[in-house]
């Protein structure tokens, strides 16, 4: 993979019908073992958006069908060489569509619901879970963010840089 190349990938953030996050440990790299949203890489060949990405994933992950106005896009994060695995640029998506069971696990993974309560104990990418806090779920928050995190962020929390951050008007929900 060429150094400077970045891959692009989503996150999605499902609720259960009860309000609770749907997570997946983790059974592969990145993140093996941990708890993180559900995503996958952008087929950039097939000349593939961000939209048509988080669908795609949506079906082939949890089994669900989404529309556009299913998503809400909330946070564009851009990452300098995440786990050793190169330049990622991911785009996180609210999911307005909830679920009324807990999806089959998948190879990647296996899924669980948890409250918001919960989510400072799991075992996750810390990254991920200061985004999910004080980004996704924080309704008193600014509604879209643009992030870059640099190298070492995980160990080095102040690497994390917002670049921009607006309340999105007249979202759907």
């Amino acid at each position: 993979m060429e150094a400077n190349r970045y891959r692009i990938g989503v996150l999605l953030y499902f609720r259960s019908e009860e309000g609770r996050i749907l997570l997946i440990r983790r059974s592969k790299r990145p993140n093996i073992g941990l708890w993180c949203a559900v995503g996958g890489k952008l087929e950039m060949e097939s000349g593939e958006s961000p939209f048509e990405c988080a669908k795609r994933e949506a079906g082939e992950e949890v089994g669900i069908e989404l529309s556009d106005s299913d998503l809400s896009l909330r946070c564009m994060l851009s990452e300098e060489n995440y786990e050793g695995t190169g330049h990622w640029l991911m785009f996180l998506f609210e999911v307005h569509k909830r679920l009324p069971e807990l999806p089959e696990n998948i190879e990647e993974g296996i899924f669980g619901f948890f409250d918001v309560e919960e989510l400072p104990a799991l075992e996750m990418p810390p990254l991920d879970r200061s985004i999910l806090l004080e980004r996704i779920l924080d309704q008193d928050a600014a509604d879209f963010h643009v992030l870059r995190a640099t190298e070492g962020v995980e160990r080095f929390p102040e690497r994390l840089k917002v670049e921009d951050s607006v309340r999105a008007t007249g979202r759907p929900g």
